[in-house]
């Protein structure tokens, strides 16, 4: 399968996913980018270690703007302060080049994980 095609697929399974089942994939995806910075640092390979950082930010930054403040205001401004700590963690690990704010990001980020994934679509 071409590169082309196997994107189209992802992006065509992605926009057919139930919505818990798309935050379940992007928690998923997040710990994995935090893996591959792990790695990176412990290599001190510092390209990839950007990389991996700067796509887990992404998709906290897509979840801050993502939440309905409307809808839950109380939910929306807790998940908002959780997400916003864990974007200074992975700016601290970037800046730092430690693991130690990894780890943090990386509790908070499956705990929330974790509750998503019981939600049912």
């Amino acid at each position: 399968m071409s590169a082309r095609a196997a994107n189209t697929y992802r992006k065509v399974d992605l926009e057919s996913a139930p919505k818990s089942q798309v935050l379940v994939r992007l928690f998923e995806r997040f710990a994995r980018d935090l893996d591959d910075a792990r790695r990176a640092i412990a290599g001190k390979d510092i390209h990839a270690k950007a990389a991996s950082l700067d796509h887990a930010s992404q998709i906290v930054t897509e979840l801050i703007a993502a939440l309905d403040h409307a809808a839950a205001p109380e939910l929306a401004k807790n998940l908002d302060a959780l997400y916003r700590f864990v974007v200074a963690r992975l700016a601290e690990a970037n800046l730092g080049l430690s693991v130690g704010p990894l780890d943090q990001a990386t509790r908070v980020m499956k705990e929330l994980g974790a509750a998503f994934a019981q939600v049912e679509p």
